[in-house]
């Protein structure tokens, strides 16, 4: 069985990590890794090269990403990579095509495929992000797959209603969890080592524009990002992840580089730390600050409370530990030094199941 993997960024690539480990070491399955996207970004850190060190047998690259990231560039970009992905499904055949997720990339790739009727897999469908237009992409994804491995039952009912069937819809939990007690993580020392971080105790910040909003929006939100920031790095330290290459993302990287300039002691700016990098940090970190997916999915299982910033995740499921907060500078500081010190008891991870990997390959295999 020949299964292609689209990945389009860092974010999805180290959510796929434990089941391409899976895919490689099975046999039955010939595994090729489609990468593409932010990837291919320098300014995204060029995170192929991730990839791979990773040591897959094949990996196929495709199209190119504009580096500006205003609307104007993302629409353009978006027709031009349907286009490249349109010769690249011409020229290539697959058994299965895994898609994660919901960024434009991904939207653009799988509106390629559809003429070609592949049989697309999406991983992650059924989920809610409204204050983010990757709620849309999201959606069109599902509607052009036939397989879906959903990460709650609730995800799964929202994807039958939006296809009108109930047939290859498979609730198997997020696949970032699969084993995640078990994982061994890098040593901090390590990832302090590697990229250069001067701290050992630090908030983990990883914040994206609301990109359902307005440029103005978006530069008083970065504006109010490094006004927060500035408070709270008096007497905390602060690790920033880049934001994505979402429409306006730029305007947060500008703030982040730049309070990174003034306090460069106490705060530290990273293009990307890579899944295992970034757990790390996450299990060392004091808490979270921002308005990533991974503050809502994974930071249960590493019991960190997460303050939740704006609209962007509006609409997902939510675990106990995340506190969501307006876009006010006086709530957020306060909510972060009111729980600085506290400690998180999580019963569960509500995106948690057993052996999600697995029962994925297995339905896979049954098609």
């Amino acid at each position: 069985m020949k299964i292609g993997v689209l990945t389009s960024s860092r974010a999805d690539y180290g959510i796929y990590k434990p089941l391409l480990n899976y895919l490689k070491l099975d046999s039955e399955i010939e595994l090729q890794v489609i990468a593409f996207g932010m990837h291919l970004q320098e300014s995204q850190g060029f995170t192929i090269s991730d990839i791979k060190n990773d040591g897959y047998e094949k990996i196929l690259c495709v199209g190119s990403m504009p580096e500006q990231d205003g609307i104007y560039e993302i629409a353009k970009g978006y027709a031009q990579l349907l286009g490249e992905f349109v010769e690249f499904w011409n020229r290539n055949s697959f058994d299965i095509v895994l898609a994660l997720g919901d960024r434009w990339e991904m939207s653009a790739a799988i509106q390629a495929s559809i003429p070609f009727q592949l049989k697309i897999a999406h991983i992650h469908g059924g989920e809610t992000t409204l204050g983010s237009i990757d709620n849309i992409y999201r959606h069109q994804i599902s509607l052009a797959s036939k397989l879906h491995f959903t990460a709650a039952e609730a995800f799964s009912e929202r994807v039958k209603n939006l296809v009108g069937t109930s047939k290859g819809v498979f609730t198997t939990g997020s696949i970032s969890l699969d084993d995640i007690e078990n994982l061994k993580l890098p040593e901090w020392s390590k990832v302090q080592e590697v990229f250069q971080i001067p701290f050992n105790d630090f908030i983990l910040v990883t914040i994206h524009p609301e990109t359902v909003e307005t440029i103005d929006i978006n530069e008083e939100f970065a504006l109010l990002v490094y006004e927060v920031l500035v408070e709270l790095v008096q007497t905390v330290n602060i690790l920033i992840t880049k934001s994505n290459s979402d429409s306006f993302g730029s305007l947060f990287n500008k703030q982040f580089l730049k309070i990174q300039n003034e306090y460069p002691d106490n705060v530290k700016l990273v293009d990307s730390l890579g899944r295992l990098n970034y757990f790390s940090a996450m299990n060392q970190c004091i808490l979270m600050l921002g308005n990533t997916s991974s503050g809502i999915i994974e930071a249960a299982s590493f019991k960190k409370w997460v303050v939740n910033i704006g609209d962007r995740q509006l609409g997902r499921l939510r675990n106990k530990n995340v506190i969501d907060v307006a876009l006010n500078k006086k709530k957020i500081t306060q909510t972060v030094r009111e729980i600085i010190n506290r400690k998180l008891c999580v019963d569960e991870n509500k995106y948690k199941r057993s052996n999600t990997c697995l029962t994925i390959i297995n339905h896979l295999k049954n098609q």
